[in-house]
Order: C-alpha cells, then sequence, then structure tokens
C-alpha cells in the first residue's frame, strides 16, 4: 500500500467525517495524517519497520491505517461511506462546496439526493440554514443541473475508465463470453462522444433485458434483442450503446463498431470489388447470399486482400486518411513503431516530489515491463505545488538514484539504468530554475513550462525557444500545455518550435498521459518531416502510470512515426551518447 493511497484514504475519512458533524479534533487529525504521509520520502511501512515514530500520526491512526487492506480497503471507511447517503458525497465535487456545507444540509433538510437538494435550492430553502447562504445555494443549483446535463464530449481518460468499469461487470454474467470496448475509445481519440461495446453471447435476448436493470442503468433510450442504449450514472451521465453478437459475428461486429465510419467505407468499397457486401454480421456473397464470418479481425482483412489496420489507424486523426489506407502494405505498417521498440521512460516522477511511488518502485515496475533504462525527472524548486526539489534536495536525490541503480542491477545481474534527470520549469523569461553548473550534473534535462500561461502567442514563444536552444536542455515536454477537456494549449507557434528542435537537435516529447496526449499526431508528423528527434513518455506520478506508454504508442502509430527517430527505442549505449553530447563529464560524477 502506497503512501498516496493511504492519504487518499485519510482524506475520504475527514470528509465522511466532516459531513457526519464527527469530532473537529479527529477530523484536523486525519488531515494533518495525511498531508505528513503524503509528504513522506519514503513508504511508511519502512519507517515504522525501523522502529521510529511520525509525528502526527499517533496509536489510533496507526491502527486504521494497518487494517487497510493489501487490496486498498478500509474498514473504517467501509463503516462510513455506509452512515452518509452516495449522492451527497458527489456534491463536494462543485467548486465551492466543502462536506462541512454538506453536512449542514444533511442535517438540516434531511436531504439525501441530489434531486433533493436540486428542489431544496429551488424552493430557497438552502439560504436560510445558518452558516449556508444565497451565493452558496446557487453554487449547488448550478453544480447540479451541470452535472445532469450530458457532456458534449468527454476526454479520453474519463471515457476509458467507465467503460472498462461498465465491460468488467458485464464479464461477470454468466450468458457474456466477451466483451470489448469499441468506438472511438478503442480508436484512442483523444475526446469521445460516447461509449460503444460489443458484447459476444449465444443468449443475446436475455442479456438485453439484464441489461435494462443493469446498475448504473438511469435511462433505457433504446432496446432491442441485439442492442440496448441507455444512459450510464457517472458525475455527468454518459451515453452507452452495446452490440451482442453470436461468438461467429463478434469479429465482424468488433471491425464494424470500431470504426470510424470512414474506415468502414473503405473496407465496403473493398468488398465491392470483390463482389461482396460487409456488414456487421460478416461478409456476404452479393451472388449466392452465403454469409462468410470470422474468428478474429485479422481474418476478415485478409480475405479483402488488406493488412491488417489495428484500431488507432483505423481512425481518421492517421495522417494520410483514405489515402494512407489504399497504400498501406504489411511491411509498411510493419515499419511503424510498436509498444516492443520501447526500451524506456525518460519522464517520471516519484516521492521526492509529487509522485506517489519511490525511485525503487519505479524502476522495479518499469523492469517488469522489459525496459532497459529509465530517467526519474522529479520537478525543480520553483514548482512548489509539486513539491519541487531545491539544488540541496536534488543533489541528495541524485545521490538516492545512483544509490537504486547500483542496488537493482546488482540484484539483477546485469546493468539497470537510472537516469538522474529533473523536470526544470521554464520561468516566465525562457531561464530555467536551476543554474547551468547543477544542468550539467544531471544525466538528462528536461524543461516545460509550468506557470504564466495567459503569455501572448509572442511571448510564450520566444520563452520556450529559448529554453530549447540551450545546451543542457535535452527534451521539451508537453510543448503545447494543454490539458484535454479541461485546459486549451497556451499561445505558442509550434511551427517555431519545430523549426528550432530541427537546428538545436532538442528532442520534442509526445506525452501519454491521457489528459495531454502532447504533441498530437499532426505536430508529431511535422516534427518527424523536419527531422527532430521524439521520446514517447508518460510523466508517470505512480508505477500503474507507467502503462499509459502503450497510449503515447498509439498516438505515435497515427504520426505514422518510425523507432528510429524515437530515442526511447534506442539501445543504451547510442542514447548515452546522444544525451552526453554537451556534458564534459556525463554519469561520472
Amino acid at each position: 500500500m502506497d503512501n498516496q493511497r493511504i492519504a487518499q484514504i485519510l482524506e475520504e475519512m475527514a470528509d465522511l467525517s466532516e459531513i457526519i458533524g464527527d469530532n473537529t479534533f479527529k477530523i484536523q487529525a486525519y488531515r494533518r495524517a495525511a498531508e505528513t504521509i503524503f509528504r513522506l520520502n519514503e513508504p511508511i511501512q519502512e519507517v515504522w519497520a525501523r522502529g521510529e515514530s511520525i509525528p502526527g500520526i499517533g496509536k489510533g491512526i496507526r491502527t486504521l491505517i494497518e487494517a487497510i487492506t493489501p487490496d486498498g480497503e478500509s474498514p473504517e471507511l467501509v463503516r462510513l461511506r455506509a452512515e452518509v447517503p452516495a449522492e451527497l458525497i458527489k456534491l463536494t465535487r462543485i467548486p465551492g462546496i466543502g462536506p462541512k456545507t454538506v453536512g449542514r444540509l444533511w442535517q438540516a433538510l434531511g436531504v439525501r439526493t441530489l434531486e433533493e437538494v436540486k428542489q431544496a435550492a429551488k424552493e430557497q430553502k438552502i439560504r436560510a440554514i445558518k452558516g449556508v447562504g444565497a451565493k452558496t445555494e446557487m453554487l449547488l443549483l448550478r453544480g447540479i443541473e451541470k452535472a445532469e446535463m450530458p457532456k458534449e464530449r468527454w476526454p479520453l481518460i474519463e471515457a476509458l475508465s467507465i467503460s472498462e468499469e461498465i465491460c468488467a461487470r458485464l464479464r461477470d454474467y454468466p450468458e457474456v463470453k466477451r466483451c470489448e470496448v469499441a468506438g472511438s475509445i478503442r480508436r484512442a481519440r483523444e475526446l469521445v462522444k460516447d461509449i460503444d461495446l460489443v458484447v459476444m453471447t449465444e443468449a443475446a435476448p436475455a442479456v438485453a433485458e439484464r441489461l435494462k436493470t443493469f446498475p448504473g442503468n438511469i435511462e433505457v433510450v433504446a432496446w432491442g434483442e441485439e442492442k440496448i442504449s441507455f444512459r450510464y450514472a457517472s458525475l455527468q451521465p454518459i451515453a452507452v450503446d452495446v452490440r451482442l453478437f453470436s461468438p461467429e459475428q463478434f469479429a465482424s461486429g468488433l471491425v464494424h463498431f470500431t470504426g470510424s465510419k470512414e474506415h468502414n467505407v473503405f473496407l465496403r468499397q473493398r468488398a465491392k470489388e470483390k463482389g461482396w457486401k460487409l456488414s456487421e454480421y460478416g461478409l456476404e456473397d452479393e451472388r449466392t447470399g452465403e454469409i462468410q464470418t470470422f474468428e478474429q479481425e485479422e481474418a476478415l482483412y485478409a480475405a479483402l486482400s488488406i493488412p491488417y489496420f489495428t484500431p488507432e489507424l483505423r481512425d481518421t486523426e492517421v495522417v494520410g486518411g483514405d489515402a494512407f489506407w489504399k497504400a498501406a502494405t504489411a511491411a509498411s505498417l510493419e515499419a511503424l513503431i510498436k509498444q516492443e521498440d520501447i526500451q524506456g521512460d525518460l519522464h517520471m516522477h516519484t516521492t521526492a516530489s509529487d509522485g506517489g511511488d519511490s525511485i525503487e518502485a519505479m524502476a522495479r515496475a518499469a523492469k517488469k515491463m522489459g525496459y532497459r533504462y529509465i530517467a526519474v525527472t522529479d520537478h525543480s524548486q520553483s514548482l512548489k505545488v509539486a513539491r519541487g526539489l531545491t539544488v540541496e534536495q536534488l543533489l541528495q536525490h541524485m545521490e538516492a538514484i545512483r544509490t537504486v541503480e547500483e542496488k537493482l542491477s546488482n540484484e539483477w545481474g546485469e546493468p539497470f539504468y537510472i537516469l538522474r534527470g529533473a523536470e526544470v520549469d521554464i520561468l516566465p523569461d525562457g531561464t530555467l530554475d536551476y543554474p547551468d553548473e547543477i544542468l550539467e550534473r544531471l544525466d538528462l534535462v528536461i524543461a516545460s513550462v509550468h506557470t504564466s500561461f495567459k503569455q501572448s502567442n509572442e511571448e510564450m514563444t520566444a520563452r520556450i525557444l529559448r529554453a530549447a536552444r540551450h545546451p543542457f536542455v535535452d527534451i521539451i515536454a508537453h510543448p503545447t500545455g494543454r490539458l484535454i477537456g479541461r485546459r486549451e494549449a497556451y499561445g505558442l507557434d509550434v511551427g517555431k518550435l519545430i523549426e528550432q528542435a530541427a537546428v538545436s537537435g532538442v528532442v520534442l516529447e509526445l506525452n501519454s498521459y491521457p489528459e495531454r496526449l502532447d504533441l498530437s499526431p499532426s505536430y508529431l508528423r511535422l516534427a518527424q518531416e523536419a527531422g527532430v528527434q521524439l521520446a514517447i513518455n508518460t510523466d508517470a506520478h505512480h508505477t500503474d502510470g507507467l502503462a499509459w506508454m502503450a497510449l503515447g504508442v498509439k498516438i505515435a502509430r497515427k504520426a505514422l512515426l518510425r523507432p528510429a527517430q524515437v530515442i526511447n527505442t534506442w539501445p543504451p549505449e547510442k542514447l548515452f551518447q546522444f544525451l552526453a553530447r554537451h556534458r564534459k563529464h556525463w554519469r561520472k560524477r
């Protein structure tokens, strides 16, 4: 159990206790303990194993922590959740609404659902509660109404999480043999409209009937014996379409409902050229009416004499679109970058700054993924919100990295390289957050923007170009600064950045964290055509985050990237030679 998860549990316990109206000192103790644990530089269990105490964590809280099960469940948290109406907890997600306010509503009005809170707000009952007022009443009403409005588009990470949750439940049905996420989620679109699921079953009518009362189904929009559409309860409802196919039809159905529409048109045209009609049920011979079905998607493509396109390559974001599909060969597709080409991850964070896992934990997780190296790149000193490291802390951190590298290489009987890096803030004037003598001592420097997002296009471009020219900057991270569905890209002339990267040799990053996916396929293609080196990194803040490399590779494939231009596909020797080009004593101190 990592420190971050323990801190989250204690924070939730504090929130629930505050809603209930529990002892103020207990609530404060939970919050202080959560903050302390989050800021620990090593797992709390290791501190206790040495017999050391931790200020602010007494016997009672330690007992609660030690009761947390290996899969992260807390008996005390389960008890508190049972006491508070589940819908009321959602109110704390509305900006400006805290648990104390929610508790006052519950105690004063006895409300238990969002609908009851909304009605009380409309009747202006909430403003009469002591310590609440009209402003809070308005925030609640607007927040609930906004939550009830379906989003036009969902960020991929949100839709993916919900879709996997639904599919996991469907797989528990004895009638369901397989459930796959399809549609724009499977094609790795950064924004999606709804969730498409394709289910294999020999009892389609029974499954469709059961789905009418599926947990979270708040409204059936359409229903048939082979399909059902409904709205699924999240903080904001999302549309879900489930298509049910027999085992023989499943592969064809999965191809059809993965899309895109344009790619399906391409497939249907190819089928027509061969005298067939393609549908979600298979290939129908237009002369005899015989329908050919397939066990795998690859077999359907082979029948059409088309190389197999992985789902992300069927998207309209893929560079070239229809022309690419028509011209592609098995050899050209095989030449594109693949997950197995990745030899390391060069952007990640640990508990030294705002990460949730230790250096060693991140390294062990990377080793399990087959990597030969990683770079630990915790935040620099100006980014205080992320617990950025001072120069003194960074130097100590660099020694800690070297110690872990030696330990694990000895344990595994072969070299595993942990580069001593830093994600260094590009300050508003384009200077860097550490002095040159420190930057030169690092194995790898990532430069990025985390503040002053509202600078003009000219100011932001000049700022980032200055950093891109710095001899000790190796990678420009998440170059446009966007957070999908939350924050637009800041003003930046990406074309000029690509031109500068081609001249100075700085690497541009494809940040594969799902809220970023930055750079986009179109910019990646421009960079590749300009001869710019690229890196696909996860920006992982915990071990689970390393898995987002797969998503980054999918985005890279949409840009038709090949491994040679992506530096973290290189073997260690080639990568190290590249990183040492501007440093006199690389990795020697």
